[in-house]
């Protein structure tokens, strides 16, 4: 695989070859209990509010209007991941349990999502 020119848009992978790589297919599963509903309606509802809140469904987008919306969206975004880590770091002080490397991993994503917000400023 190593002597194999890869394409420009994917990188090499230790794991998986080059067709289990292409293989994999973009699905749907529609709701189907009510709790898969009650996801599914509350991630529109908040992303339609935010669509109509920062002018992107009924505004002419600039870049001001874009940055504004990206810079937001970075910003929520690196929340879950310092919040998971956090609730973990505490219940594992609580419960004096080690948590076997899930706060590390948890807060490198909220600075993946740190690094994405810098880059976009």
């Amino acid at each position: 695989m190593a002597d194999e020119p890869m394409p420009d848009y994917t990188l090499a992978h230790p794991i998986w070859t080059d067709e289990e790589i292409h293989g994999v297919e973009i699905t749907h599963r529609p709701p189907t209990t009510t709790r898969d509903r009650l996801a599914y309606w509350t991630v529109w509802a908040l992303r339609t509010g935010f669509d109509i809140a920062s002018g992107y469904s009924w505004l002419k987008l600039n870049e001001d209007r874009c940055l504004t919306r990206i810079i937001f969206l970075e910003t929520v975004a690196g929340v879950p991941g310092m919040m998971g880590a956090m609730a973990r770091h505490l219940n594992s002080l609580r419960t004096m349990k080690r948590d076997h490397g899930w706060i590390h991993t948890l807060l490198e994503e909220a600075e993946n999502e740190r690094m994405h917000l810098l880059t976009a400023m």
